[in-house]
């Protein structure tokens, strides 16, 4: 594939950032022990089908995950179309949290992410925000400096967010301004120069939705809606 061009003559790599389908944390009516196992849905399915569909005439040279099962079964459809491996990244996984934790907290702010000092405590976080934004962020500029013009990226929502916050060279405190819907789709470009180093990035297009029929959004967010999914399970319990 020829390389793209900005138009002072530097590199730029386009990445397709997509979100996962949706899944379901409670899929026998309880909230599961390990988040990071959790499967598609049957309309996470049908995303995945979807964002295959609707991106069909692009080109993609790779297609990266984070190697959750969510992440691969989102991009399955997409790999298969072009005939090429899922490739997996463990450092761009969600952000790491544990269920049991919200026994003991406030749920609603799950719904809001890193925006005090004390979030990793109150959204039951097992790693603090800045090691989290550290640990995707220095990945996703290795994979950057790699030889490559476009490719496809399935991550996750507090992911995605991060990698806007990079974007807009703003803090991870600020991640809830991002909010993601599941399988959406992101359009990235970013200039490199000669010695592969970064000079401009920009966001070319945000959170489009996989059914492109139906382009409003929810009222809350996902964290929101995740949120208060737990604390209606929470309280059905007590």
């Amino acid at each position: 594939m020829q390389p793209n061009m900005s138009l002072d003559g530097h590199h730029r790599k386009r990445i397709y950032l997509f979100r996962h389908g949706e899944v379901n944390y409670m899929p026998s009516g309880k909230v599961v022990k390990d988040p990071n196992q959790v499967d598609l849905t049957e309309l996470g399915l049908l995303q995945a089908k979807l964002i295959d569909e609707n991106t069909k005439n692009i080109d993609f040279e790779r297609i990266i995950s984070s190697g959750l099962p969510r992440t691969i079964q989102t991009g399955a459809h997409m790999a298969k179309r072009r005939n090429i491996s899922i490739e997996a990244y463990p450092e761009l996984k969600e952000y790491q949290w544990d269920p049991k934790s919200f026994k003991d907290n406030d749920v609603r702010k799950f719904g809001y992410l890193f925006e005090n000092s004390k979030s990793k405590d109150a959204i039951g976080g097992i790693e603090e925000a800045d090691e989290f934004y550290n640990r995707v962020i220095n990945q996703l500029e290795k994979i950057i400096k790699e030889e490559w013009s476009q490719i496809a990226i399935v991550l996750h929502g507090a992911v995605n967010a991060a990698i806007m916050c990079w974007l807009n060279d703003i803090d991870i405190s600020l991640a809830s301004k991002f909010d993601q819907d599941h399988a959406a789709l992101n359009i990235i470009d970013v200039d490199t120069n000669e010695d592969g180093e970064i000079v401009r990035k920009s966001i070319r297009r945000y959170n489009i939705p996989p059914d492109l029929s139906n382009i409003d959004s929810d009222i809350r967010s996902s964290w929101e809606s995740t949120a208060s999914k737990i604390i209606s399970f929470n309280e059905s319990a007590t």
